[in-house]
């Protein structure tokens, strides 16, 4: 089995879940959390390898708002911290894309647009190295944490392949049409999320 995980999303799920059990105060506050023992957790085995797609952060190169290049300090230094840990944890971190800032769309009341953070590329690279891992013919079967549509055409690739695909998703926010087009789909709960939380904090 290999894994691979759209990073942003999953942690997000992490740390709304936390949140949701007041074990953290918010998103920029820094925690450990052993990720692959929560996959396990789900799996029952833990994977030859687990791919872990995030962003490259920086500051950008023109003026921005004070507000938000102090936004992206903070972002950096907590994926800097997590990227260390999952390090150690033995995950395979892939930075793939970029956290950029843009324009937003106009406001519907005022006209003005705002600048905003927004993730690119870490979908494009997670699917192409699915297609490509079904290629191999040592990799039979891939576990894949990503709930979104896009990648309904790598995993048609891979099945088509003969490579076995396990979707696993957030109970609470699974996509039928990704399940669907998965060989099975499998499932992990606020409670799991806390069970792993504590185990780290014991």
């Amino acid at each position: 089995m290999y894994a691979y995980i759209d990073g942003e999303n999953f942690r997000h799920r992490l740390v709304e879940g936390l949140k949701g059990a007041r074990l953290l105060e918010n998103g920029h506050t820094p925690f450990r959390f052993n990720v692959p023992a929560l996959i396990t957790k789900v799996l029952g085995q833990r994977p030859i390898q687990i791919n872990y797609y995030t962003s490259r952060v920086k500051q950008p190169t023109f003026p921005i708002p004070d507000k938000l290049a102090e936004q992206i300090d903070t972002i950096s230094e907590i994926n800097r911290r997590w990227i260390a840990d999952l390090t150690n944890e033995g995950v395979n971190v892939i930075k793939a894309g970029f956290l950029k800032v843009h324009d937003s769309t106009r406001c519907i009341h005022c006209g003005e647009k705002t600048q905003i953070l927004q993730e690119k590329g870490v979908d494009v690279r997670l699917a192409t190295d699915m297609v490509l891992a079904a290629a191999q013919e040592h990799i039979t079967h891939i576990i894949l944490f990503s709930s979104d549509a896009d990648m309904i055409p790598a995993i048609d690739h891979c099945r088509q392949n003969n490579t076995k695909v396990t979707y696993v998703c957030f109970e609470e926010e699974l996509n039928k049409g990704v399940s669907a087009a998965c060989d099975e789909t499998l499932t992990y709960s606020r409670q799991d999320i806390i069970d792993v939380y504590n185990g780290v904090q014991a």
